[in-house]
Parts: C-alpha cells; sequence; structure tokens
C-alpha cells in the first residue's frame, strides 16, 4: 500500500518562515523608532547657526534682530526688530532666500526634534530674544515686554527622546556654542 503524499509545508518550514518574520519585524522596528542622536545634532546645528546669524545681522544691519520662538510654538523665527520687540518683517536666510524660520519638529533633517527656548532673565524662562546692534542681549515676553538684559545660562534646549543638547548663548558677547 502505498502512502498518499498532502501538500503542504512541514513544522520544520513552518518554523523557519516565523523565524524570519520575526528577525524582519524586530529590525523594522528597531529602525522605525530610532531616537538617532545625529537628529539632534543636526538640529543643534541649525538653532546654533540661526543665532549666530541672528547676532551678526544686528551688527551688520545696524538693526534690532528678534529672536522669537513664541508666536509660533516649536519654531524658531528670526525677525527684524526694533526697540520695543516689535516684529517688523522676516530677514531671510542668505542661502535658501526664505524666511529664517526653524522649525526642528517638522524639518526633513531633524524631524521629531522638540525645541525649548530659555531666554533666561531674573532666574525666568522667556521665549523671546531681542538683539540691539550694539550686540545688547534682552529676554522679551512680546512687544514692548522687555524683561531685562540676558542672563548666564540662556539657550535653546533641543531633545529626542532621552537625550538633550542646549545650545547656549552668551549673555554679553553673544557668542553661540554648541556641545559636541
Amino acid at each position: 500500500m502505498q502512502l498518499e503524499r498532502h501538500p503542504g509545508f512541514a513544522l520544520f518550514e513552518l518554523l523557519i518562515v516565523v523565524a524570519v518574520i520575526s528577525t524582519v519585524a524586530v529590525v523594522a522596528i528597531a529602525l522605525l523608532s530610532s531616537q538617532n542622536p545625529t537628529k539632534l545634532g543636526v538640529a543643534a546645528e541649525e538653532v546654533g547657526n540661526a543665532l549666530r546669524f541672528a547676532v551678526n545681522e544686528a551688527r551688520r544691519t545696524d538693526r534690532h534682530i528678534l529672536v522669537d520662538a513664541k508666536s509660533t510654538a516649536g519654531r524658531l523665527k528670526v525677525v527684524k526688530s526694533d526697540a520695543s520687540g516689535a516684529n517688523l518683517g522676516t530677514v531671510n536666510d542668505p542661502l535658501t532666500k526664505r524666511a529664517l524660520d526653524i522649525d526642528t519638529a517638522g524639518s526633513a533633517l531633524s524631524g521629531t526634534v522638540s525645541m525649548t527656548p530659555r531666554f533666561m532673565q531674573g532666574g525666568i524662562a522667556y521665549t523671546q530674544l531681542l538683539i540691539s546692534p550694539a550686540t545688547q542681549l534682552r529676554a522679551f515676553d512680546g512687544p514692548a515686554a522687555n524683561m531685562g538684559a540676558l542672563q548666564p545660562g540662556s539657550g535653546v534646549v533641543l531633545a529626542l527622546g532621552g537625550n538633550t543638547i542646549t545650545v547656549t548663548i552668551h549673555e554679553s558677547t553673544g557668542f553661540v556654542a554648541i556641545p559636541q
């Protein structure tokens, strides 16, 4: 008597397929949820360059420049201003010729990085920084809300997952530092 052969898979073949699918799933989940520290570094460079540009633009144009993270949460905008901290129009990025507006949460290079401005005065963190042509740095909280001279510890804190980087700005020189 001959045994009938039924088409199908052996248990061993099924175990191999399950193992391969599990491995692919683990790798895919790790890649999709990675907290790549490179993203944090790119965001820090973007913010640092914007702050440096703002300080230099105030000196070069002999005008006030406002670094504004208050009007649109999660974004850092650089705009023309006056001594009252009013928004007098955009400042264009010299490379892209577009308004200088850093969005670390939506940027293709640094997406999902959160940004918290901390322009310190009197132990309180404010979200606007006014830079005068003479490089006087002042914390602001809206037009005509001059909170006073910038204090040590000012900058922008960037976070991705459990990692953080603080881009600092010196309260009297305007020197911007990005930790490596």
